[in-house]
């Protein structure tokens, strides 16, 4: 598998003299450097990708919010929907300032694989932000000659994005140039074959996101695309060297260590129980290597409802199991795999009808997806014998004709367990395969940050901490 080559991005600091100059720039991001070369903003770029939005505090929330985790602080995290996402707002936005400098500048001095880099990441930014807050500003964003910028029906952002990545295709396709990414870039080192894979691939989450809108056409799409993305389980997009310290680990990991708010949710023990036979989570084995005991037993904390959990023994619970996997620094963080591209092609074949290919798929995601449960930490991986036993279970291989939408999904949100947060919130929200247990209710998406609305006069002011959780204000694709 493709390993990243993890190194130190040391920031660049300039020291000017005071004028009115710079009061002209008061409003600007001060850590943004404008004049540095694209071997130094990419990786900084890609950086801020993995720690800040896949994985910062806005994904963190995504885990309660799919009620896979469990908030244990002593409140319910839906009672202030509207400060779950400003970390992502704030940080998807200053990326891709950065890597509209990044594209720019790649043009003019024809590095064409710099610039299909910068919009595989600029669909990755943008991707995440529409999933999470619906409209965004888009076409107008970005702009100096624009302070308050409207907002792009999500809709349309969906169809921009796909022309972001097909630009990114044509340009990863292209003779490299006269400067061409190595080390610095921090997932592929450079590999343009690997980079269009990965754009194929987005296509694919993208257009399998269509579902409840046309069934029939999203699910061809994504199977087109799929066709030239990742086609083997050595082939993935993921962060795999974080440093084994707090300083530059996982960020997941970081925030667990530092205060472990996050017990075993509902939606994670039911899934995970529901493929056994004796209505617990036990008969996963990943549940075992996954998941904390209290006193010899795995107890998933209630959404919504839950004691407060942060005392001794603060990384393992009191009350609730809590997540073992959050306990280790250096885990890999997967962003977009082989993996889950057989499970889009599963669910694909489903909808189209072709049972024997949709059973296929889900058999070979299923049997990967448990050879990677210990990819957090190599040496908890699961036996031969304990995937076997799993597989024999009559629920987890129904066959081709008994195989359903239900049963995928739940495999995948199983699989997105470890550290793809987000896109369980997503599947959650697309498919209405999951049972809500808060009595709160389920958020349909992220209200705009507080700094939002106060900065521009065109934020939609409808989406609030009490309409979040109404099914009138769902995103576009959800059901």
């Amino acid at each position: 598998m493709k390993k990243i080559q993890i190194f130190i991005v040391m920031s660049l600091f300039f020291i000017a003299s005071c004028s009115d100059a710079v009061l002209n720039d008061i409003d600007t991001n001060p850590n943004q450097v404008n004049d540095a070369p694209l071997k130094t903003i990419l990786p900084q770029v890609q950086m801020s990708y993995v720690t800040e939005v896949a994985g910062g505090g806005t994904a963190l929330n995504s885990y309660y919010l799919s009620e896979a985790n469990t908030f244990v602080l002593g409140n319910n995290i839906l009672q202030n929907v509207q400060g779950l996402g400003s970390q992502v707002w704030d940080q998807g936005y200053l990326a891709l300032n950065d890597l509209s400098i990044i594209k720019e500048r790649a043009l003019e001095s024809e590095a064409y694989t710099y610039a299909g880099i910068a919009d595989v990441l600029r669909a990755m930014n943008l991707a995440t932000l529409t999933d999470l807050f619906g409209d965004i500003p888009f076409s107008e964003a970005l702009r100096d000659d624009i302070i308050n910028p409207s907002f792009d029906p999500s809709q349309q952002v969906y169809a921009e994005i796909q022309k972001i990545l097909d630009e990114a295709i044509v340009n990863l396709g292209k003779d490299s140039g006269p400067l061409v990414p190595k080390m610095d870039d921090m997932y592929f080192e450079g590999d343009k074959t690997l980079w269009i894979k990965t754009a194929y691939g987005l296509k694919a989450r993208l257009y399998n996101r269509l579902s409840n809108l046309d069934g029939t056409t999203s699910a061809n799409n994504a199977l087109a695309a799929i066709s030239q993305s990742f086609n083997s389980d050595s082939e993935s997009l993921i962060f795999s060297k974080f440093a084994d310290i707090q300083t530059n680990g996982n960020p997941f990991s970081v925030v667990n260590n530092s205060q472990p708010g996050s017990s075993v949710g509902n939606g994670i023990y039911n899934s995970m129980a529901s493929f056994g036979e004796s209505g617990k989570a036990d008969d996963d084995p990943r549940a075992a290597i996954w998941f904390t005991k209290v006193n010899g037993a795995i107890i998933s904390a209630p959404n919504g409802t839950a004691r407060a959990d942060f005392g001794e023994p603060r990384l393992d619970g009191a009350y609730y199991s809590k997540p073992e996997l959050m306990k280790y620094f250096d885990s890999p963080m997967p962003l977009l795999t082989f993996v889950e591209l057989k499970f889009i092609e599963s669910e694909a074949y489903l909808r189209l009808g072709d049972k024997t290919k949709a059973n296929a798929a889900y058999e070979m995601a299923v049997d990967l997806a448990l050879k990677h449960a210990g990819d957090y930490r190599p040496s908890v991986s699961l036996s031969d014998e304990k995937m076997d036993a799993y597989k024999a279970l009559p629920k987890v291989f129904p066959g081709s004709d008994a195989l359903t939408l239900a049963d995928i999904i739940k495999q995948k949100y199983i699989y997105l367990y470890q550290f793809q947060p987000i896109e369980m919130y997503n599947d959650v929200r697309r498919t209405g395969v999951f049972e809500v247990t808060d009595p709160t209710g389920s958020a349909t998406r992220l209200p705009y940050p507080v700094t939002e609305i106060t900065r521009n006069i065109n934020t939609p002011t409808d989406i609030d901490n009490i309409s979040a959780l109404e099914p009138r204000t769902k995103v576009f694709w959800a059901k």
